[in-house]
């Protein structure tokens, strides 16, 4: 439980750094409405769809997320779509924050930690995930050994009950006592 709260700590320190939010006092004063808070307005980060194909098959993304049919069915998939508007970043974040009980739960389980991802990170993933041409590139045989032979094939997006997990933090019924396991010597 620990872990997850940290995770959430993380992601939000990831996807508030990604925001660039700042008080800037002289914008803020000229603005029209008393109080409003200006977030500075030339927050970019260059977003590189074929490092984000990269950081999508490092990270461990694909163990759960699927693109152009590679990948784990854990998750819903990231194919992009045609004649989708161009991509957001903070909107992307804002998605992955939105999923991010399931995917911090999942990365434990199937990683042992926490993928940790910067701005530009996320920036890059949301390049990938609206670029058909860096998708379609992606294949089965470009995945290391050990990613492959990880990769979920149950749909728990479908089949588990996340609400359950979101509204009490987590999934299933637990013991009010977990039994820590035996040290190898003893």
């Amino acid at each position: 439980m620990g872990k997850t709260f940290a995770g959430l700590g993380v992601l939000a320190a990831i996807i508030l750094a990604g925001c660039g939010a700042e008080n800037n006092a002289a914008e803020t004063a000229a603005s029209a409405e008393p109080g409003a808070v200006s977030l500075k307005p030339s927050v970019t980060h260059e977003a590189d769809p074929m490092q984000g194909r990269a950081l999508f098959v490092e990270k461990g993304c694909v163990i759960c997320h699927a693109v152009n049919g590679v990948g784990g069915k854990a998750a819903p998939a990231l194919d992009a779509e045609i004649g989708a508007p161009p991509v957001d970043p903070l909107e992307f974040a804002a998605r992955m924050w939105r999923g991010a009980p399931a995917m911090i739960e999942l990365q434990s389980i199937e990683l042992g930690y926490t993928i940790y991802l910067t701005a530009d990170d996320i920036a890059n993933l949301a390049a990938f995930s609206a670029d058909r041409d860096a998708q379609k590139d992606l294949k089965l045989e470009d995945l290391p050994e050990t990613i492959r032979s990880g990769l979920l094939d149950e749909r728990f997006w479908e089949m588990e009950n996340w609400d359950d997990y979101l509204s009490r933090g987590r999934e299933g019924e637990f013991p009010d006592e977990v039994e820590e396991p035996l040290e190898a010597n003893e």
